[in-house]
Parts: C-alpha cells; sequence; structure tokens
C-alpha cells in the first residue's frame, strides 16, 4: 500500500472515530438533559397547598382578546358572571378585532365591554393584545387576567388567584391550569387533554414547586398591573405567553403556578386545523429562542442561577427533539455500517433474523409507546385524583400525534422570521360548566 493510500484510509479513520465520537456526545448530553427533566418532574408527584383565604379583594382587569368568537363566547361570560369573587372588584373586557360577527353584541349582552379595533394591517392575538392593554385604565386595577374566548373558568378561579397574590406578594406573574373543555371528542382532543394533564402537573407544576419558573399559557394568567408597567407588552412573536415568560425571566422574576385556579381551553378537532396551530407555535417558539437564547445562557454563566439554564434548556426544546430524532436515526445507521461493512465480528453483527430486525428497529419504538402508555395512565390519575385507565385505549393516538410533531419541529424553524402570519384556530364547541361537569 503506498503512502498517500496509507494516508487516506487513515483518513477515513479517524473520521470514523470523530463521527462516533460526535454521536456519543450527542447522546450524553440528550441523557444529561433527559435525567435533568426527570429530577425537576418528580416533584409533580406531590400535590400544591392552597393559600390561606385573603383578607383583601384587590381589583383585576379581564381581557378576552377575540376575533369573530361569538360562536363561543357566552359561557365564558357567564363563567365569569358565576365568579365567587366580588363583582365590584372586576371588569371584563372583550377586545374584538376586525369582527365580522356579532362578538361585539355577545360581549356587551353578557355584561362585558367590547373593545372594537379595526386596524387591518397587523393581526393576531400578539396585536390584539397589545392594542387593548392601551384602551383599558391599568392604573385603575391590581392586576391582568387573560382568558382565550373559547374558555370556560372554574367558579373560584379569580379568588383562588387573589389568596396566591396576598400568599405569594412577590409573584409578578402566576399560571393557573390549563385543563380541556373537549377531551373526549375524539382521539385528537383525548390527546391533547392526556398531554395537558401530563404537563401540567410533571412540567409546571413541578417548576412551580422547586421555586423554578413556569411558562405562560396564553391563557388562564394573572399579570400585576405594576409588572406591566415596568415591562411593558411589546411584544412581537406568535406566542406572547412564551416571550413574556421569558422577559420575566430575564428581568430576575419568576412566573408562578396556582394550580387551584383552573380553566378549561378547547382542542382543535381536526387535525389540519391542529397543525396549523402547533406550527403557529413553535414559530414563535424558536423565533424567541433566536431573541433571547443568547441572553439566558449569559445570564446563567454570570449568575449561576439554574432557572436561566431551565429557561435555555426550554427554549432549546424543539431543537433538542429534533437533534434526538437525528441522533437516533444516525446511531442506527450508524451501528449498521459499522457492524457489517468496516468492523464485522462475531460480538458485533448486523440483524440477521426477522426477530433481530424486530428487536433492532421495534427498541426506540416500543420505548415511545411505553411512555405514551405511562402518560395516558399518570396524567389522568393526576387529574380526576384517583387510578383512572379509560384514556389508556387512547395509547396509540397519542403515539401517532407525538409523531405528527416531527414534521412541525423540522419545518418550523424555517418559518420563524415571518412572526406576522397568523392562522385563526377555528372554535365551535359551545358548552357550559354544567355540561362539562355531566360529561365527566
Amino acid at each position: 500500500m503506498s503512502r498517500s493510500e496509507e494516508l487516506y484510509y487513515l483518513a477515513i479513520w479517524w473520521g470514523w472515530l470523530a463521527l462516533q465520537a460526535s454521536l456519543y456526545t450527542v447522546f450524553a448530553l440528550l441523557f444529561a438533559d433527559a435525567v435533568y427533566q426527570f429530577v425537576i418532574g418528580i416533584r409533580g408527584l406531590f400535590g400544591q397547598r392552597a393559600p390561606s383565604p385573603a383578607k383583601e379583594y384587590r381589583r383585576f382587569a379581564i381581557l378576552i382578546p377575540a376575533h369573530d368568537e361569538a360562536a363561543v363566547l357566552e359561557p365564558l361570560l357567564s363563567s365569569l358572571r358565576d365568579q365567587t369573587y366580588p363583582a365590584d372588584r372586576f371588569r371584563v373586557f372583550v377586545s374584538c378585532d376586525n369582527c365580522e360577527d356579532d362578538t361585539a353584541g355577545v360581549a356587551i349582552s353578557g355584561g362585558a365591554e367590547a373593545l372594537l379595533r379595526t386596524d387591518t394591517t397587523r393581526r393576531g392575538k400578539t396585536w390584539n393584545v397589545r392594542w387593548a392593554l392601551t384602551r383599558i385604565p391599568m392604573d385603575e386595577f391590581d392586576a391582568l387576567a387573560m382568558f382565550d374566548a373559547d374558555n370556560l373558568v372554574e367558579a373560584d378561579f379569580l379568588s383562588s388567584m387573589n389568596d396566591y397574590m396576598e400568599a405569594h406578594p412577590d409573584a409578578d406573574a402566576i399560571q393557573g391550569v390549563l385543563d380541556v373543555k373537549n377531551p373526549d371528542d375524539n382521539w385528537l382532543t383525548r390527546s391533547y387533554a392526556v398531554a395537558y394533564w401530563f404537563t401540567n402537573r410533571f412540567w409546571q407544576m413541578a417548576r412551580g414547586l422547586w421555586g423554578l419558573s413556569c411558562t405562560l399559557g396564553g391563557t388562564g394568567l394573572v399579570i400585576c398591573a405594576s409588572t406591566l408597567r415596568r415591562l411593558g407588552w411589546n411584544l412581537e412573536s406568535l406566542t406572547e405567553d412564551l416571550e413574556m415568560s421569558t422577559r420575566l425571566i430575564l428581568s430576575g422574576s419568576r412566573v408562578h403556578w396556582n394550580n387551584h385556579a383552573v380553566i378549561y381551553d378547547e382542542k382543535p378537532q381536526k387535525l389540519s386545523m391542529s397543525t396549523k396551530q402547533r406550527t403557529r407555535w413553535m414559530q414563535g417558539h424558536y423565533w424567541v429562542f433566536m431573541r433571547y437564547g443568547a441572553s439566558a445562557l449569559k445570564m446563567f454563566i454570570q449568575t449561576r442561577q439554574i432557572q436561566y439554564l431551565d429557561l435555555l434548556l426550554y427554549l432549546l426544546a424543539p431543537a433538542k427533539c429534533c437533534i434526538a430524532v437525528i441522533a437516533m436515526l444516525g446511531g442506527m445507521a450508524f451501528t449498521l455500517v459499522n457492524n457489517a461493512l468496516l468492523f464485522p465480528t462475531l460480538i458485533q453483527k448486523i440483524p440477521q433474523t426477522p426477530l433481530e430486525w424486530a428487536i433492532f428497529l421495534g427498541t426506540p419504538v416500543a420505548t415511545m409507546a411505553l411512555f405514551c402508555a405511562f402518560c395516558s395512565i399518570v396524567g389522568p390519575s393526576l387529574r380526576f385524583g384517583k387510578l383512572t385507565l379509560r384514556y389508556m385505549r387512547n395509547t396509540a393516538a397519542y403515539f401517532w400525534f407525538g409523531l405528527t410533531w416531527i414534521p412541525i419541529l423540522f419545518k418550523a424553524p424555517f418559518m420563524a422570521g415571518k412572526q406576522g402570519d397568523w392562522a385563526k384556530t377555528e372554535h365551535t364547541r359551545n358548552i357550559s360548566l354544567e355540561q362539562m361537569a355531566r360529561r365527566e
């Protein structure tokens, strides 16, 4: 073998080792992140104690951004009229963004104040909320509560939030529990419900119990008026809730979690609508990461405070999922090439029988399926306070729901620069809290 051939094969050898080292490094980092998330999430097995009743009734401005929501708005307004909180301590504002139906009329007849927005150049919830806050006299209120027009609100929501604010005077922002209004419509809404019931406990509440920051969910939230004056609402992304959460954390504050203030949100019944909604979420998520990720890393390096690392890891979550998919497929391809072509031995070999191939290809699938089954049991059981197996039958659908995220996660970063492309999610489930209770 000539010297040039030796150098050629040596280069291939070192390149292959570098690829192997890179894969192992990626797997090690993903494993470390998984261990971290597990340690954080385990706290979700423990409940959150309800705060003591407050002695003072704070004044709440309730904002409902809406675009053509006449079909679903009245049940929300009814649930707000039925609040156990004193009626003279809150006002309801419905910001009607270029509505072509009778949203404003429904708002007024339901006891709310209608704000009419006619700006057609900047459409969508982010700009609607930004505009509405210039019309609401926030100096007259202690806090802002925000709901989507399709929501339902438990009767003690404001009372529970008021109790929490008195028990935690340092709380700049508080997120309530996001439950699902239509969990049993079809396989898709059941999948949403399982996902929310699981993450409410093991992501949101767990972080709250650790003293870390939760994330605002876009609805069912309360922000102090002083915080709005300090930070403003000059948000630019399609995910104004995530952007606001990020700005709060980077300012040295955090989002609190109140597990006793519950609202219900309608979930899409069609996969096409769900895909549009989740793509919009991921567009905004990637944009917030690109805008604030470096700041989160800088704050962690400077302060060594875990909340900034936790924020960075959350902003990286979609990218981590993409990397995990690539690493899994790359690792399987690496194993086949390494064992079949480069270094075939009696110990290291490619699968030979159908059973060996099934084990080789099926192990990652089986692992994810087991996790989906775990979520389908644990999440609903904690939600209903007793062992609940009825959603275990949805495991395959929940697994498929997870797979539908993959093209969204890979597509969204290329769309992140388009934060003005807002697509409305249609809402049609006009049901009340009483109807929900009967169904459960």
